[in-house]
């Protein structure tokens, strides 16, 4: 009779812990379901903003094909400037 009694007591504390248990894990799970959405999400963000990136990089790239020209001239004539700017520094 005193081990049916012991058995009982164990079967009931196991149950009490296995309760426990699954309680955690559904609320570690609730969680891990969130941070996996708002991964999500950030994921979608990151992948439009480099979607928007590669287009403004193709206009630039258009751009300077179009008006490499006058975009060497004005990078030449700004170049000349600071050369000049900074020859008058390093004469001092």
């Amino acid at each position: 009779m005193d081990t049916l009694v012991k058995a009982d007591i164990f079967f009931f504390l196991t149950s009490i812990v296995l309760v426990i248990l699954a309680i955690l894990v559904a609320v570690a799970l609730f969680y891990v379901v969130r941070i996996l959405r708002d991964i999500k999400i950030l994921s979608t963000k990151v992948r439009e903003e480099g979607d928007k990136i590669v287009d403004d990089v193709d206009e630039l790239r258009t751009g300077l094909k179009e008006k490499g020209i006058k975009i060497t001239k004005v990078f030449s004539t700004i170049v000349n400037f600071l050369k000049k700017k900074s020859s008058k520094f390093s004469k001092k």
